[in-house]
């Protein structure tokens, strides 16, 4: 049992963890340095362009310490930004950020010593403090790191969420005495007595009692199955009705689920989570920064062996450097990622971290579950064949019963009786019976709804004929009888989603394979595959079966998206390549998803698949254009002093190319909130 309290220690620590996380860049901090880097441009303005500022205009050294005074307090709050660059750089793998550190580096420290020659009255040296640059470039760095932090927000682990399915207790029985324990000190061979409501603690076979059990854990089928004497039970299922002994046979990493638990960790080790984007974002960022570094160097020694002027080439090299830091490469994956991950909320479509948007553009399958997502995920009223009466008085008896349970059979009934104006009576007596279904009293008759093959014995065993059309068709039956006579049957299959066909054409359209998968029989899936036009299908199939079914897909070169609802879809979500889940999936399923449909809609697979294409896009020409634009506006700083010979207005100009590039990235990232989503795949 020791697996099964580590198991629900690392839950205990992760989601503690997950608690705990907090941002290295708030937005507190952001808002700050805003305001304080406004207020430095300002001031430079004063000087460069005689802006009006009472006090201050006129006297330079005060106005010089204040732009000190102001940009010490950015230079705090952006220190994680020359923690990691230097970090980087030290490492010789440098990025954004190393650049970005160097060129502030420098900048502010000929900015601080121009402070102190103003000090000592060299006004002129006022004009060569720039302070507001290096606010800029850090004020920009600490927005994407933040935009990165938001969008690499982690997703849980889908085993441990299986793990949570071990209940923390049992009640065991001991010595005809009933004894409340942490299932730490059950052991094999124990009697566990399990209430309604209550988890199965391990796996074993049923010694007394019957009980409904939910089995969807393993089997994606809602509907209880009856438990009697003999029969297997298994871990994490749960029981719904009636009272259950158990003889215990397997516990923890030994179980069915301890086992699902292992098979989950696996799947997530081996499943490639590295997004290819960053990869070629940061081999680019590394070559980018060290020929930024090494050029603005090279012209810095052809600037001094040219001049002779030490001050006018350190110039040189600290705008160069300035002017290199290519903010706009650096908001290229973060505006083009919010972008979409806010069109994909806006159409029903979340998705959970970088990688899965990045991902779901290339793949090529999607295998799909078909309980709950596929079709609606309850059973509903099909049929009603009388028997000697008409239909609505076999409906009325069964929804005057069945108000009084709380069985999906029973929702199933009530919802047709109301769509078909049918009040239910009032029941004088009700009762639930194990292994059965329900008996009451209703005016004085004895009325039931129960078991087909319950019911439909000895002298009204040919009654089963008339069933087994129905039973053929995967669809439940329930028999109704009045004062000991059957009057007829009622019977309930799921229903199809009305917009599945649609859906699976959208995603044939963008050439993708599609495959449904499914516990139910084969000709329940058959029937359903058939109905929205998916020729591939799988019946009677497990848990473990999908897993399978997935990893030989992907062994066989295909790059496959599962698309579940249920737990026992968790380990094929684990093993895809991209995991989809349904808004109103269970809360294994949720974990283990990348991807959340929040409409229920099978249609909006295509939708996730045409923004990541879009986005894909983005983030090239994004990229694609702060290179670019950089590559020109970095030659032309090298040669500014020719023509402009005031360095405050050059510093301005450094900083109108920082923005406006990374005002150009941020509007064609915006394009992807107005995309048409109706093109098919390129």
């Amino acid at each position: 049992m020791e697996s099964i309290e580590t198991t629900k220690n690392v839950v205990r620590k992760s989601n503690q963890k997950t608690d705990e996380v907090k941002h290295s860049v708030t937005v507190g901090n952001i808002v700050i340095v805003a305001v304080l880097t406004l207020i430095l441009l300002y001031l430079a303005g004063v000087r460069a362009f005689g802006l009006p500022f009472p006090l201050l205009s006129e006297n330079v050294s005060v106005m010089s310490l204040v732009r000190l005074a102001l940009f010490v307090p950015v230079l705090f709050l952006g220190k994680e930004m020359y923690i990691r660059g230097f970090g980087r750089l030290i490492k010789f793998n440098p990025n954004i950020e190393s650049l970005a550190a160097v060129a502030t580096t420098l900048a502010t420290a000929t900015s601080f010593y121009s402070l102190v020659m103003v000090i000592i009255s060299r006004e002129e040296y006022a004009d060569r403090i720039h302070f507001e640059a290096c606010a800029v470039i850090i004020l920009f760095m600490m927005i994407t790191e933040y935009l990165e932090e938001n969008m690499n927000k982690s997703r849980g682990s889908t085993a441990d969420k299986l793990g949570e399915l071990f209940p923390e207790s049992a009640t065991v029985v001991r010595n005809n005495a009933e004894y409340s324990v942490p299932i730490s000190e059950i052991s094999v061979g124990d009697m566990v007595l399990v209430q309604p409501g209550e988890s199965f603690p391990c796996d074993g076979s049923v010694v007394s009692g019957r009980a409904g059990v939910d089995e969807s854990l393993f089997t994606g089928e809602g509907l209880p199955v009856e438990k009697i004497s003999g029969d297997r039970i298994f871990a994490g299922t749960v029981c719904r009705s009636g009272f259950i002994t158990i003889k215990t046979e397997a516990l923890g990493d030994d179980t069915n689920l301890g086992k699902m638990v292992l098979a989950a960790r696996n799947a997530e080790a081996v499943r490639k989570t590295d997004s290819k984007v960053y990869a070629h974002l940061q081999r680019n960022e590394r070559v980018y920064s060290l020929c930024a570094v090494g050029i603005a160097v090279i012209v810095f020694l052809i600037w001094l062996m040219a001049s002779r002027d030490f001050g006018r080439s350190l110039e040189v090299l600290e705008r160069m450097l300035l002017t290199s830091c290519p903010c706009a490469v650096g908001f290229a994956i973060p505006f083009a990622v919010n972008s979409a991950v806010s069109r994909g909320e806006r159409e029903g479509v979340v998705y959970k971290s970088p990688s899965a948007l990045e991902k779901i553009e290339s793949i090529n399958t999607v295998v799909m579950d078909k309980t709950g997502v596929i079709t609606v995920g309850k059973p509903f009223v099909t049929d009603v064949i009388p028997f000697g009466a008409d239909a609505v008085e076999v409906v009325l008896i069964a929804a005057s019963l069945e108000s009084h349970s709380t069985h999906p059979i029973a929702s199933a009934v009530l919802d047709y009786a109301k769509k078909n104006d049918i009040e239910p009576m009032d029941c004088d007596v009700f009762e639930s019976v194990e292994g059965f279904g329900v008996k009451g009293v209703i005016e004085e008759d004895s009325v039931s709804v129960g078991r087909a093959d319950a019911i439909f014995v000895g002298e009204y065993e040919g009654y089963a004929a008339v069933c087994q059309p129905l039973s053929d068709e995967g669809k439940t039956i329930a028999a109704v009888t009045k004062n000991g006579s059957p009057i007829g049957v009622i019977a309930f299959q799921d229903k199809l989603k009305p917009t599945s066909k649609n859906g699976v054409e959208r995603l044939v359209k963008l050439g993708i394979r599609t495959i449904m998968v499914t516990g139910d029989s084969q000709g329940t899936g058959k029937s359903v595959a058939e109905e929205i036009g998916v020729y591939d299908h799988a019946e009677n199939v497990t848990p473990s079966q999908k897993a399978d079914m997935i990893r030989k897909l992907r062994y066989g070169g295909r790059t496959v998206a599962m698309v579940g609802d249920s737990s026992n879809d968790a380990l094929a979500l684990a093993a895809a390549d991209v995991a989809i889940s349904m808004k109103d999936a269970s809360d294994v399923a949720l974990e283990a998803s990348e991807i959340i449909l929040l409409k229920n809609d099978l249609r909006d697979a295509s939708i996730a698949v045409r923004i990541s294409s879009e986005t894909k896009k983005t983030i090239s020409s994004n990229f694609l254009f702060g290179m670019v634009f950089n590559a020109v506006t970095v030659p032309i700083m090298a040669f500014s002093p020719f023509f402009i010979s005031n360095p405050t207005i050059d510093a301005f100009i450094c900083l109108a190319c920082l923005i406006v590039s990374t005002i150009a990235v941020l509007f064609n990232s915006v394009r992807i909130k107005k995309m048409d989503l109706t093109a098919t795949k390129d």
